[in-house]
């Protein structure tokens, strides 16, 4: 399906009925890294449904007025609040897709799960790359861009690894205006006016970082945990895909995560 306003169109994708999920993906892919590991998660949990965008510039989204994360964030809140109405919402979000959760942040929001997320923040105290690659005959018959995306990405780089990769993350990087991103955007137009994380979010929140992630680290995000009260905070000996890498502690800190969401669903409303 896609939401039109203007000369833009954002491509999203439903799953199951009931309390929305918006699903947000990383920079350079598309919703299919995050939905095929995402699904399993909710196969035996009613009452969630699930919401997998395509972000401006990726996918199968058209958005040739959208260039900086300010108005992915104008283009989202309208694209939510026409879709949802009053409705309450959960967000999930990893990497880039993560400072786009944090930008959404309102009364509205249930629930927020933030996995190896950017942070408003330049400068990241990040560890040095490095990766255990477990069969280099694999990777020998990978072409070179492809290659290097895997070796850049990934901590873990074994055979199962590889072909999730080729799988989840290869087939939005093929959609992804790359022009684009690697213009001078990331210097204009990339961080939000203001940090979004500035003030207190009281909902149920979840980060999970990965302990060896080049990319956004893990160090930073203790500086955030004061603005969410109401956090998980978990760090896995893994990188930035981290979802590949140690996809079934992921998926369990989620599903426990929801089940704390559910719980805040059912509380009954009371009047003063």
């Amino acid at each position: 399906m896609k939401y039109h306003v203007d000369n833009n169109y954002l491509y999203y994708r439903i799953e199951g009925s009931g309390h929305p999920v918006l699903i947000f993906h990383a920079l350079g892919t598309d919703h299919r890294a995050m939905k095929k590991w995402i699904e399993p998660i909710f196969k035996d949990k009613n009452g969630f449904q699930r919401i997998y965008v395509d972000l401006p510039w990726h996918g199968q989204s058209v958005c040739k007025d959208i260039r900086s994360t300010e108005e992915t964030r104008q283009l989202l809140s309208s694209f939510i609040s026409k879709l949802l109405g009053d409705r309450a919402f959960t967000i999930i979000g990893h990497s880039f897709g993560g400072y786009i959760a944090q930008g959404l942040i309102s009364d509205k929001l249930t629930g927020l799960c933030l996995v190896a997320p950017v942070i408003h923040q330049k400068e990241r105290d990040v560890p040095r790359k490095i990766s255990y690659n477990l069969n280099k005959s694999a990777l020998s018959n990978v072409e070179p861009d492809i290659r290097t995306a895997f070796e850049t990405l990934m901590v873990y780089q074994s055979d199962e690894n590889l072909q999730l990769f080729l799988e989840e993350i290869q087939p939005g990087r093929i959609l992804a205006d790359r022009e684009f991103l690697s213009s001078n955007w990331r210097d204009a137009g990339y961080f939000f006016k203001e940090d979004p994380l500035a003030k207190r979010y009281e909902g149920h929140s979840l980060i999970i970082a990965g302990r060896l992630d080049s990319i956004c680290g893990y160090k930073d995000y203790y500086r955030i945990l004061e603005y969410l009260p109401n956090s998980t905070f978990a760090i896995l000996q893994a990188g930035h895909l981290l979802h590949i890498e140690k996809r079934q502690t992921v998926r369990f800190l989620i599903d426990e995560w929801l089940g704390e969401i559910s719980i805040k669903l059912e509380e009954p409303l009371y009047d003063d």
